[in-house]
């Protein structure tokens, strides 16, 4: 019998510690300035743009090249074009890979550019890409594309089973990347204002930039296949491509997060983002599910005077846990002077800020705790005006088609509505 309840009690004190550990939160409540020098935190200043990369181990390049595509109408001709134009190498990562029309393309641009002597090097999330069948692997395989799967579920590794890689990385001849919320499903097909055409946005860069983006593909690549990719065969740093779109940003740099047990990449790159507005702070995002020190920080920016608005998906989002959870605390944003609206025609799964119409992120990470704290992944920074007023419009007309939510409307929720908010709050960090 006391052998039993020593067993049970062992067990429990395991589930909690696993709990504690995969429900871990950010750690930072707030930014406390030791003297006086408020450009360092003012966004997108030179001694902000230090900061940020003693802070998040981000290195600027002021020779970087930025496009801003928006949508799979203006990413997938782009990066299709690219790929087929390889010469040497094609590394590609992406978290989020189901078989389809977009699957079937890239397959045969992946394959073609294999048998014609081009090193094609293909990272699979385990969960990310279940279900693209072993035949489509296989056929990838044999065509010479070398393809390696990240934390497949194994026993021994069992205790990374939360922790995945969500990046979107896909770097072409060492000088051409590109990253984003993409993923390689027909949902991201389309213009994002008709259902089922996903509204996204994504990055293509060029220039010294790039070895960072190759830098977390090779990070995640080396734990899959024990391979730590080196050279100029990998890496090349005197950038190239063929230029375009929003070329010669002022500064910009590939921020790259990785999970740990304390503060994060994520959250400082976030925070220091959050902290540095002093007009408006412009947020798009797919699971806006901050906890509670990000929702302190969003309500201080607004309190301060800062015009904060956030865009995220309605009922039409593909994850209605993170939808419900995120909304058992918009009240007490709306309070603060938060701005919230969910966008109408499709999901949005966009990953963007912009702050002040100077500095920008836009890449791969959520607004949540899975992202904070269990996730692997990228983003780009960049300090440009051009950039961020670009970014700006596509917010403000991502407006034009979404509806605001008002604080009337969340109080007059029904019992049943608040009840699924507090289901969902409940596993929140694992979303």
């Amino acid at each position: 019998m006391i052998s039993t309840i020593l067993l049970l009690s062992l067990l429990g004190f395991l589930l909690l510690l696993t709990k504690q550990y995969l429900m871990q939160g950010t750690a930072i409540r707030e930014i406390r300035l030791l003297g006086e020098d408020p450009e360092e935190v003012r966004a997108g200043t030179p001694l902000f743009l230090e900061r940020y990369s003693d802070l998040t181990g981000t290195r600027f390049s002021d020779s970087a090249r930025v496009e801003l595509l928006c949508n799979g109408d203006e990413l997938f001709p782009r990066l299709f074009a690219d790929l087929r134009a390889a010469r040497r190498l094609i590394a590609l990562q992406i978290f989020w890979y189901k078989p389809g029309k977009l699957a079937d393309v890239l397959h045969d641009v992946l394959a073609e550019r294999a048998r014609a002597g081009v090193r094609v090097l293909v990272l699979l999330d385990y969960f990310g890409s279940y279900g693209l069948g072993e035949d489509y692997v296989r056929s990838l395989t044999a065509a010479g594309v070398e393809v390696a799967v990240y934390r497949p579920l194994r026993w021994e590794t069992l205790y990374k089973v939360q922790q995945r890689s969500h990046v979107r990385a896909v770097v072409v001849d060492g000088c051409v990347g590109y990253t984003g919320g993409f993923g390689i499903d027909d949902d991201w097909s389309g213009d994002g204002r008709h259902p089922g055409q996903w509204r996204d946005t994504h990055v293509r860069v060029e220039g010294p930039v790039v070895d960072r983006l190759q830098g977390a593909f090779v990070t995640n690549w080396a734990e899959a296949t024990g391979d730590l990719l080196l050279g100029g065969g990998i890496f090349a740093r005197e950038g190239g491509g063929d230029g375009g779109g929003d070329a010669d940003v002022r500064r910009a740099g590939i921020t790259f997060c990785s999970p740990s047990l304390g503060s994060t990449t994520a959250e400082r790159a976030f925070v220091l983002t959050i902290a540095g507005a002093r007009q408006r702070l412009y947020v798009t995002n797919a699971y806006f599910v901050p906890d509670e020190n990000l929702r302190g920080l969003l309500c201080e920016a607004a309190g301060r005077g800062v015009d904060v608005r956030v865009l995220t998906p309605g009922l039409n989002t593909d994850r209605r846990s993170a939808y419900y959870a995120g909304r058992a605390h918009y009240e007490e944003l709306l309070d603060a002077g938060v701005r919230i609206y969910e966008y109408e025609p499709t999901m949005v799964h966009a990953k963007t800020m912009v702050v002040d119409g100077a500095w920008s992120l836009v890449g791969t990470i959520n607004f949540d705790t899975r992202s904070m704290a269990l996730n692997e992944e990228v983003a780009l920074a960049v300090a440009d005006e051009r950039f961020a007023a670009r970014l700006e419009a596509v917010f403000l007309a991502d407006l034009r088609h979404a509806k605001e939510v008002s604080a009337e409307s969340l109080r007059g929720r029904s019992v049943f509505e608040r009840m699924k908010e507090r289901a969902a709050l409940l596993v929140a960090p694992l979303l």
